[in-house]
């Protein structure tokens, strides 16, 4: 069990630096792989550092349950303001099939509830199915958050090693520190209550109108000309 985990959040550090798939962009809020344990009010909070001397915040919520779906909320701070990404979920939300709303803020621009797109297919597997998994026991390791006793898991691909330690204690995914060649990402905190950052009535997303008259070739595959079939 603890490898099965260990291999869904040891590319935490690659993750952290991306965006769902199918909406692309940088300020939609970052991945995090683990597994995934919804705790009404559960938070925890990282401070993550690349290769250069920027810092970025990311902290993540269970914010609330709708039947048996969860709403899962990330939230991203760093050089381009706060983003806050907010999702209603049935499974991980790693896993878009999941994912029935989705509800995005940057800044102070009012929050927009974006369409859901379903493909039915299965994720498509990443770099990390290729690697090997080393368990390298328990271990006590020191973050801004705390002390832990955590499962040490190394991740080996190519030249590429990451080094992860993961602790049931942290929901909703157990990441207690990652570290790479160039990247670490530390639990800087944890804990209950956590609410909801957007608290205003979303807008729903609206494809932009192209000019009447526009040739179909420059538009966008799936559109055709205002008032067509």
């Amino acid at each position: 069990m603890r490898k099965v985990l260990a291999f869904s959040i040891v590319f935490v550090f690659i993750f952290t630096q991306s965006v769902l798939a199918q909406w692309g962009g940088k300020d939609q809020g970052p991945k995090l792989h683990g597994t995934f344990k919804p705790v009404v009010g559960a938070w925890a909070e990282y401070q993550m550092k690349g290769g250069g001397p920027e810092q970025s915040k990311m902290k993540v919520a269970i914010v609330g349950k709708e039947g048996s779906s969860y709403w899962y909320e990330s939230v991203t701070d760093g050089q381009g303001g706060r983003s806050v990404m907010k999702m209603l979920v049935s499974s991980d939300p790693n896993d878009t099939r999941g994912v029935t709303r989705m509800i995005m803020k940057h800044g102070n621009e009012q929050a927009m509830e974006m369409p859901v797109m379903k493909s039915g297919k299965q994720p498509p597997k990443t770099a990390e199915a290729k690697g090997k998994i080393i368990d390298k026991g328990m271990e006590t390791v020191t973050v801004p958050a705390g002390t832990f006793r955590a499962q040490h898991m190394q991740y080996v691909y190519e030249k590429e090693v990451v080094d992860s330690w993961i602790s049931d204690k942290v929901p909703p995914y157990s990441m207690v520190k990652s570290s790479a060649k160039d990247f670490e990402m530390v639990l800087t905190g944890y804990g209950t209550g956590a609410k909801t950052l957007i608290t205003e009535t979303p807008k729903k997303f609206e494809m932009p109108k192209m000019p009447a008259g526009m040739p179909k070739g420059m538009m966008p595959p799936g559109m055709g000309a205002p008032g067509g079939e």
